[in-house]
């Protein structure tokens, strides 16, 4: 229903441009959060061209989206504030990691500081690489109307809560019924798990949001690197370190 909602807006968004910028509007602070996880860093909205990089893409996504290509709007304007924003920096590097000859031709640059240079440049990438990861899964969080900062307020607090909830979460990823039936509807199949795991309503419901960003964790070997993130248990079986 919330895909549905979102691609009739995107629609209507295009032929009006009050329903446009409501449209943007609504996902702005999303918008700002997926920016500063690329960039790593945190952003304002008056001063930083990353951020004004970012709501452009995500007008440009309203233009260019194709629902029947199989992807969902937020994955893909996702995928636009990526491309757009990685223009950006390979702009930027163009002029910071410039030939050192064509920066001061007078000057002689050792082999070492060549190699330092290089070095850096690889590791900004490697950072920059990890960060865009972690902007796709919040991304893909806000698809089940959640951020990286509702996981901090929601993340259990008790050892034994959150591993009763990452069984839970378990327990849904090795049904791929269950899984289907949980993507299409963005939401837990509470009574199945109920059954499943044995763990109460309340407790499932209470710790939904937690369930969640595990589940998506655990299904899609992309985001397993976040194991760390959310301190869960390596494979193998054991906890993580506390």
């Amino acid at each position: 229903m919330l895909e549905i909602l979102i691609n009739n807006q995107v629609v209507k968004a295009r032929q009006d441009d009050l329903v446009r910028e409501k449209l943007i509007k609504k996902y702005r602070s999303q918008i700002g959060t997926i920016a500063m996880g690329i960039c790593g860093r945190s952003l304002d909205w008056n001063n930083d061209d990353e951020l004004s990089i970012s709501l452009i893409a995500f007008n440009e996504a309203i233009d260019t989206y194709d629902k029947d290509k199989g992807m969902r709007f937020l994955n893909y304007a996702q995928m636009l504030i990526h491309h757009r924003l990685v223009d950006y920096f390979r702009h930027e590097s163009r002029f910071q990691y410039a030939p050192l000859d064509t920066l001061d031709q007078e000057k002689e640059v050792s082999k070492y500081e060549i190699a330092e240079a290089w070095t850096k440049y690889q590791d900004e990438q490697t950072a920059l690489e990890q960060r865009d990861m972690v902007a796709r899964y919040n991304f893909m969080l806000l698809d089940y109307g959640i951020s990286l900062d509702d996981l901090v307020s929601c993340s259990p607090k008790h050892r034994d809560t959150k591993q009763t909830l990452i069984r839970v979460a378990q327990a849904l990823v090795e049904q791929p019924v269950l899984m289907k039936q949980f993507e299409k509807n963005k939401q837990l199949p509470v009574k199945e798990l109920m059954v499943l795991t044995g763990v109460g309503r309340k407790v499932i419901e209470r710790g939904r949001k937690y369930i969640i960003a595990v589940v998506l964790v655990l299904s899609i070997d992309e985001f397993l690197p976040i194991r760390q993130l959310l301190r869960l248990p390596q494979q193998g079986g054991g906890e993580g370190n506390e």
